[in-house]
Order: C-alpha cells, then sequence, then structure tokens
C-alpha cells in the first residue's frame, strides 16, 4: 500500500524557493546595472531617455543572459504587475463588488458601475511594457553571448529564447484582452540611444503574431528542468502548449462572431497622428484561418499538454515504486488532478481528508497539476496585492473587492440548472475554499482564495461535506488557516491542468454539434466538478441523482457552452480569468447582449449598465491618457472618451 503523499512528490520547497528567489535578486540587480529597468512612473512606449548607462559591458557569458531571463520572471511577479492581472481580469467582472472599505466614488466604484475614465492609473500598461521590455532585451542581446562565451551554445540559446519569447508572448496576451488594440513590440528599448514610439496593431494582428511567435519556438522549449520549483516556476513546453491553447480559443472566438477593427468614433484633442476619422472607422481584416481551424488547434494542444502529464505521472508513479504488483496502469482524466477524495481503490493515488486539492495549489504551491506559476517567497518579494485587493490579514478587514452576496449568499438547488445567479451547489467545496466569511463581525463575503495557507475539516469524523449550505455547518465543518500579513508568499497561478480541461471542454462544444463530442466535452468539465464535489459522488449519498452533474441537462451545443461558462467561474474565482471569459463569450457572437445578461445580475441598475456596455469595444479598457498625450500615435478607443470628466462618447 502507498502512503497517503504517494502522489505527492517531495519538495523541499523553502529551500529551492530561496535558491530561485535569490537567482532573481541578483538578476534584478544586473538588470539596473545593465541600464534596463525602468522607473514605474515612466511611460515604456513614450519616454525619452534619460540614462547614460551602457551595456556593451554586460552581455559576455551565460551568467549574465541567465540573470536577464530571471530579471524577467522577477518582473513579472511584482506587485504593480500582480495587481493588474486581478483588476484587468477580475474588477469588471461578475465576481466581484466593491468592499465597503473603498469609496463609492472612486475609481473602483466608477469601473464596476462602467464609468471607465481614461485617466485611471489602473489602465496604465506601462509595467507590461516594461516586462516586454526585459524580454525583448535577452532575445536581441542573447546571440551575444553565443559569440562572447565559447561554452555557450546556439543549442543552448533555444530554450532560453522559446522562454523569453513565451513570457513576452503571455504580456502582450494579457494587453489584447484587456485593451483590444496595442501595440506589438519586439524591438528592444535602450535607455541611452533612442525614443521609442510605436502604433497599436489591431486584435486581431496581435493574436496572429502571438501565435506565429509561438509556434516558430514550441519545439524548443525545456520540458523538464530537473526540478519541481523551476518545472513550475519557468516556462516548460507545457506551459507554451497551454498559451496557444488559450491564445488559439480567444482568436477562433474572435472569428467565430466575426469581428473586426475598432471604429474611432471621434478623434482626441491629444491625437496628432496621420489616421484620418474615416480610415480609423472603416477597417476591415479578412481571416487567413477559419474559427474552426483554431477551436481544432486548441483540442491538439490541450491534448499534447494532457498526454504530456500523464507520462510524467506514469513516470513517477514507476520511478517511486508506486506501481504495487507491476500491473499496467490505465491513467484517468481524475487521475491527473489533485484530489480531494477521502478513500480511493487505486494503489496508486494518494488519499487524504478533505480540501486537499486546495492546500496543494494554492497553500503550498506548485502542485503536481500546476503548469506555470509566477513564483514568489514571501520575504524578498511578497506578494501584497492579495492583502490589498482580497483580503487585510493584519487588518482583519476585506480588501478592495470583496465577493457579492449574489454569488455566494445563495445556493443552487442543482448543477444542472441553466439559470443565471446562481454559482455554488450545496455539495461544493469552492465555496468556502473561496471566500472568509464574516470575519472581525463584517458581514461580507471577503475572498480567501490565497489568502487561506490550508484548509481543513473541523471533525475528523465528518469525512464529506454533504450540505454547506447554512453557515453554522460550515463552520463546524472548515477550518482555515490564513498567510501572515508578514509571509504574503502564494505564487501567482497563470495555467494548471484544470483549465486545459475546460479549454478543451469548451472548443469542443463551439466546433461540434453532435452528441459523441459532446460527451466528451462534458467529461472534462465533470472529472473538474467531481474533484471538488466528492460527496455528491459518494456511494452513500441518498440524492446524487440530484447532486451530480448530468449530461442529459446540457446536451445542446449551447447548453454545454453555458456549463463549461460557469464550471470556469466556480473553479477559477479570484484568479484574474472571468472578464475574459465574458468578453470571449461575447466575441464568439459579436454581440455585448446575452453576456449583459450573465454580468448584469449582481447590479441593481442593470439596465444602466447594459447601455453602457452595448458596443462590443466597451468591453475592452480604454487606453491610459497619459500615453496618448505623449505618443501621438496611439489611439483611443472610440467608445471612452478621453475628456477627465466623461465616461463614453455621447455619439456612438
Amino acid at each position: 500500500m502507498l502512503t497517503d503523499n504517494a502522489l505527492i512528490e517531495p519538495i523541499d520547497t523553502d529551500k529551492k524557493m530561496k535558491t530561485i528567489i535569490k537567482n532573481i535578486t541578483l538578476c534584478g540587480l544586473m538588470a539596473v546595472g545593465a541600464g534596463f529597468a525602468l522607473s514605474s512612473c515612466e511611460d515604456y512606449l513614450t519616454i525619452t531617455p534619460s540614462s547614460s548607462i551602457v551595456e556593451e559591458d554586460f552581455w559576455q557569458d551565460k551568467n549574465d543572459l541567465n540573470n536577464a531571463v530571471m530579471a524577467c520572471y522577477k518582473r513579472m511577479v511584482d506587485n504593480d504587475l500582480l495587481r493588474k492581472y486581478v483588476y484587468w481580469g477580475e474588477e469588471r467582472s461578475d465576481n466581484v463588488e466593491r468592499s465597503n472599505s473603498i469609496t463609492s466614488s472612486g475609481p473602483v466604484a466608477n469601473i464596476m458601475n462602467a464609468n471607465l475614465l481614461p485617466t485611471y492609473e489602473q489602465f496604465s500598461w506601462t509595467p507590461m511594457y516594461n516586462a516586454i521590455n526585459y524580454c525583448n532585451k535577452v532575445l536581441a542581446h542573447g546571440p551575444e553571448v553565443i559569440q562572447n562565451d565559447e561554452s555557450f551554445s546556439v543549442n543552448d540559446w533555444k530554450p532560453i529564447r522559446a522562454e523569453v519569447t513565451t513570457l513576452r508572448a503571455l504580456c502582450h496576451f494579457y494587453l489584447v484582452r484587456t485593451f483590444g488594440e496595442v501595440p506589438y513590440v519586439t524591438q528592444d528599448y535602450n535607455n541611452d540611444s533612442q525614443e521609442l514610439r510605436l502604433p497599436q496593431s489591431t486584435q486581431l494582428a496581435v493574436l496572429d503574431s502571438i501565435i506565429n511567435d509561438l509556434e516558430s519556438i514550441k519545439n524548443d522549449a525545456m520540458i523538464d528542468y530537473g526540478n519541481t520549483v523551476e518545472n513550475k516556476g519557468r516556462i516548460t513546453r507545457k506551459a507554451v502548449y497551454a498559451l496557444l491553447a488559450d491564445v488559439y480559443l480567444w482568436r477562433a472566438s474572435y472569428k467565430t462572431g466575426n469581428n473586426q477593427p475598432f471604429k474611432k468614433v471621434a478623434l482626441s484633442s491629444y491625437y496628432q497622428g496621420e489616421r484620418t476619422e474615416a480610415e480609423l472607422s472603416s477597417r476591415h481584416e479578412v481571416y487567413s484561418t477559419t474559427a474552426a481551424d483554431d477551436y481544432q488547434k486548441c483540442i491538439e494542444y490541450c491534448d499534447l499538454i494532457i498526454e504530456q502529464a500523464k507520462e510524467e505521472r506514469l513516470e513517477y508513479i514507476e520511478k517511486n515504486g508506486l506501481n504495487v504488483g507491476g500491473a499496467e496502469i490505465e491513467l484517468e482524466l481524475e487521475d491527473l488532478l489533485a484530489t480531494n477524495e477521502t478513500t480511493s481503490k487505486k494503489s496508486y493515488i494518494q488519499t487524504s481528508s478533505s480540501a486537499r486539492a486546495y492546500n496543494s495549489i494554492f497553500g503550498t504551491g506548485n502542485a503536481n497539476e500546476s503548469i506555470f506559476e509566477l513564483q514568489v517567497d514571501g520575504v524578498t518579494y511578497s506578494n501584497s496585492m492579495i492583502t490589498d485587493l482580497f483580503f487585510n490579514t493584519k487588518d482583519g478587514k476585506a480588501g478592495a473587492l470583496t465577493g457579492p452576496d449574489v454569488l455566494f449568499g445563495s445556493i443552487d438547488p442543482t448543477p444542472n440548472s441553466t439559470s443565471i445567479g446562481y454559482v455554488f451547489t450545496k455539495t461544493d467545496y469552492r465555496r468556502w475554499e473561496t471566500i472568509i466569511f464574516d470575519e472581525a463581525g463584517q458581514n461580507a463575503f471577503n475572498i480567501g482564495k490565497y489568502i487561506n495557507r490550508t484548509i481543513s475539516q473541523n471533525s475528523p469524523n465528518l469525512l464529506y461535506m454533504a450540505d454547506n449550505s447554512s453557515q453554522s455547518l460550515t463552520t463546524r465543518l472548515i477550518q482555515q488557516s490564513k498567510r501572515s500579513s508578514s509571509n504574503m508568499d502564494a505564487n501567482w497561478i497563470v495555467y494548471r491542468l484544470s483549465e486545459i480541461y475546460l479549454m478543451k471542454a469548451e472548443a469542443l462544444a463551439q466546433l461540434y454539434d453532435d452528441e459523441e463530442h459532446l460527451t466528451e466535452a462534458f467529461k472534462y468539465v465533470r472529472e473538474v466538478f467531481k474533484r471538488s464535489n466528492p460527496y455528491a459522488y459518494y456511494p452513500g449519498n441518498s440524492t446524487a441523482n440530484n447532486d451530480t452533474l448530468k449530461f442529459t441537462s446540457f446536451s445542446t451545443k449551447e447548453n454545454m457552452e453555458f456549463l463549461v461558462l460557469k464550471e470556469r467561474q466556480r473553479e477559477f474565482i479570484g484568479e484574474g480569468k472571468r472578464w475574459f471569459d465574458l468578453v470571449r463569450y461575447a466575441l464568439r457572437r459579436g454581440s455585448t447582449a446575452e453576456m449583459l445578461e450573465i454580468l448584469s445580475h449582481k447590479y441593481t441598475n442593470s439596465k444602466s449598465i447594459k447601455a453602457k456596455l452595448a458596443d462590443m469595444q466597451s468591453l475592452y479598457s480604454p487606453v491610459y491618457n497619459q500615453e496618448i498625450k505623449n505618443n501621438s500615435l496611439l489611439y483611443q478607443n472610440g467608445v471612452w472618451s478621453v475628456n477627465e470628466t466623461s465616461s463614453r462618447t455621447d455619439d456612438l
């Protein structure tokens, strides 16, 4: 028999984390010395260089190059970017609302009410372009190291090039999903020799560029760095595949709705470019591939990830002597996910108490199912974003964002409903893994994901959560151990295997409408749902027929799409994905109408919200005013006025 930790890789997390953070710290200093670290208040795309530091003496050997690569990772985990991941991916969604500690007239409240002012710093894209510039520095100077260091070859360079190209692509993907039309930057910016001003590319052009870049390097990416932290904390081939699947899914959705470049309604007073209003309002693009082609590519890359995950798991089982009896192992989809199961008939599956999946994924970090997550040690680099935005553990109160009552206050009587307004069912662990309820007397659903280090059952005799709908029962069942305010070491997860399952399900539901393929899509959703609803599938559950997912309720293409969207919401609350999911949903329709029916259930002024977000361009954020002022090649999203006293143009 196996121990309880049979499929949990033995990781000396603290030791390895300190090592990688030490490297990041060093590289950050080296980056500054090399002259390519920019001040956070500078506009990367427009600022006139003021530094006289030169780089000629830096790119001499592979150590310089490795330090620069680590600087790219360090930049992406700085808190100004961690905040962007949440603000851009969650703030406008139905997952969150303004907490009582935030003013009702400030940026957070206005953005949530669809009053997006281009003067808000939240829309500054400078930190993301800083990270892109770090990547471009490595890509520009990497070949020099081949010439300068005899121990560094072209074959050594290829996986590094793939790694940094993928990080750059990820940054551009965040930007294009948030702003729609953005500059696609492949040239490095030298502080002491040039001023860089670039125009925006259309959304489709950016997506095409991302895909072309990733396709060109995918086979060069590392498969195994030799240790868990780097396999999860650095770009691997699985991470490249995950990003490719995600971008193909987005581009397919864009094409499905026959979307086209932005319409420019009115030129701002700051706009000094050569484009005429007529040119800006009549742009049109011809798709070089079909939506079906892109959905199929998404499926193919998801399959590659799943197959590689199986190979890695089988290799681990054999290496550690876990295959009792030596019989051939047939791994199922559920075997690849971190588990909440308390018992298992399979000798190679770890058994544990409830909430093991949460503790592995968000507590310890670098779980088996993780594909890529940005590493945080809590000391040298602290993820203070989660206390600012989710829950302030020091003061025991909500951060800027909290969970809406409509999301957490009601329980869906069945997971087979297609009604809007419910998220969690009575057996779903994620309701209480996601929130911190009624802390310090506050009647609020505070976001606890990433804040909670561990979650456990209060009583070992209660092996399953049969009904978590009442507060008293949940208090008796669940204990939450929070991260301390002085050690916010939560990694930021970009991709994990459950998302790959749901990406594939979404693509299948869009590409096919026959029972065979929809059944396959349902299978992937069910495995994610089943993991967090073990009691629903417990043989002793007398209400299992009502508590478990049923294919017959989602046997149409439209209902399967709705199920995937709903399961993604349950699985990824607080992970910076929901707003992008809603935009992708709208893209496929070429209209915001159906998406707004989902979004507006959290609003009392839903009619006003629907009016403000009627145009597809309104789903994208405005360009920060300062960028427009400094760069004459940039244009504003025509929906949003650059007038500081107005939230939208009146003539749209």
